[in-house]
Parts: structure tokens; C-alpha cells; sequence
């Protein structure tokens, strides 16, 4: 995942990067420097599997299917 995902992601979701952060456990400014591509915040595995849980937990919850 890249930082345009994460940002898109996050933007389908709904959230600020504020409430992404909180969710993840992370600072915001994590989220933001992630959503840069700064290379001192990789997006891990563990974040991606994260937010795509909170993705298909969206959608489960707003009666949308996955594309």
C-alpha cells in the first residue's frame, strides 16, 4: 500500500487523520507523514491489514458489498 492509498482509504472511510490515527494507535501526524511517503513512516503489513478491516467493517455496516 502507498500513501495515495492510505489517503483514499481513509477519505472512503470518512475519517480525519486524526480519527484514523486513534484507530490504528498511532499519532495523526504518523498518518500524515504514512498518506507522504515519508521513508522514517513505511506503511507495515499490520497497518494495511488494519485499515482494510476497517474498510470492510465500513462497508459491512453502511450494507455495501466489497468491489
Amino acid at each position: 500500500m502507498k500513501g495515495k492509498d492510505l489517503k483514499r482509504t481513509r477519505l472512503r472511510l470518512g475519517m480525519t487523520q486524526k480519527q484514523l490515527g486513534e484507530a490504528l494507535g498511532v499519532h495523526w501526524n504518523s498518518v500524515a507523514r504514512m498518506e507522504a511517503d515519508y521513508d522514517d513512516f513505511p506503511i507495515t503489513r499490520t497497518t494495511e491489514l488494519a485499515v482494510k478491516y476497517l474498510l470492510s467493517t465500513n462497508l459491512k455496516r453502511k450494507g455495501r458489498k466489497k468491489r
